[in-house]
């Protein structure tokens, strides 16, 4: 058995089997005079932090204790990972858990086993829609890819910077769709939106953002990577009414994590005040507002969910050799 087989493996069983696992001895007491520490591996103010502390104020409000968001920057988030993995498994530090966490295992030496990640809750799903400049040619998403196929140099993408969620969704778009594409990585995904609202690249796949999905704005949605149109973004068509199929769904996600090991009793207890709190509609409505979706999950359906996408990126980083920068 090869290497990489042989961590594909253990990495989706670790991810499966982490659902079931329960503590031996089940701790009763639940330290409620505590803080709860959400950790954040990214800056304050993107979407990653930003519905953390939507979620942390409905958990306080829920548990009845403080929940603090606490950014724990560096190493593609997997900072914030590593201090979960090292705390005491007592329930009193939760790690929201993002799309790059299934990348990681592919791309960097994470420091941990993903053994010692305990999946809780996935919290929501981000459409990945597929964006042109406003002035561009390509109106359609078979004009791009004919395009693609056509023309001897192939289209340009940006992303924000080599193993990005805008690097990895083209990669995986151009292949199922057979196109030819040169990737330009910036120092950032601000940087790479700007480069395509200039026609510096000829695409770009991102999540939407209310600030360049809004009327007027420099860039155009040709479709969004989903079987059906995203009901808060009702213009643009889903790519299976594009004319391809459910295969090219590509969507990033936020959920929460657990160390491996806190007991029951605390683990549930955080998963029912995590549901509870989803199912407010003010809670959706501040999500939704960020262009993003709430979904409902439990932690089988979400550890099942973590190794298919850990199974998924693994796959295509191995046929492209795709590095971090």
């Amino acid at each position: 058995m090869t290497h990489n087989r042989r961590f594909l493996l253990t990495a989706v069983g670790a991810a499966l089997g982490n659902t079931l696992l329960s503590p031996a001895q089940a701790q009763s007491s639940i330290p409620s005079d505590k803080p709860i520490r959400l950790l954040v591996g990214f800056a304050p103010g993107g979407a990653v932090d930003s519905v953390a502390r939507v979620i942390s104020v409905g958990l306080s409000e829920q548990l009845s204790q403080n929940v603090i968001v606490e950014n724990r920057v560096g190493a593609s988030a997997n900072i914030a990972a590593l201090n979960l993995v090292q705390s005491p498994a007592d329930g009193l530090t939760v790690l929201m858990g993002a799309f790059v966490h299934s990348v990681n295992p592919s791309l960097i030496r994470l420091g941990y086993e993903l053994s010692d990640l305990k999946p809780l809750l996935q919290l929501t799903r981000v459409p990945t829609v597929l964006l042109v400049n406003r002035d561009s040619p390509f109106k359609t998403v078979a004009d791009l890819v004919k395009e693609g196929k056509n023309n001897p140099k192939g289209l340009t993408y940006a992303s924000g910077g080599s193993g990005t969620a805008s690097h990895l969704a083209p990669e995986l778009f151009t292949r199922k769709v057979g196109m030819k594409s040169l990737h330009i990585p910036y120092k950032g995904g601000l940087l790479a939106m700007q480069a395509l609202m200039a026609g510096e690249v000829d695409y770009m796949c991102e999540n939407p953002q209310p600030t360049f999905m809004a009327p007027g704005s420099r860039v155009r949605a040709l479709a969004v990577f989903q079987p059906t149109r995203v009901v808060f973004l009702p213009e643009i068509p889903s790519i299976v009414e594009a004319g391809f199929t459910e295969e090219l769904t590509i969507r990033s996600w936020h959920g929460l994590f657990v160390k491996t090991g806190t007991p029951e009793a605390l683990s549930s207890r955080l998963l029912k005040a995590t549901q509870d709190t989803l199912s407010k509609p003010s809670i959706k409505a501040q999500i939704n507002a960020m262009a993003i979706e709430t979904v409902e999950s439990n932690p089988e359906l979400f550890g099942k969910f973590f190794a298919s996408e850990i199974s998924k990126w693994h796959q295509l980083i191995k046929e492209t050799g795709i590095r971090y920068d």
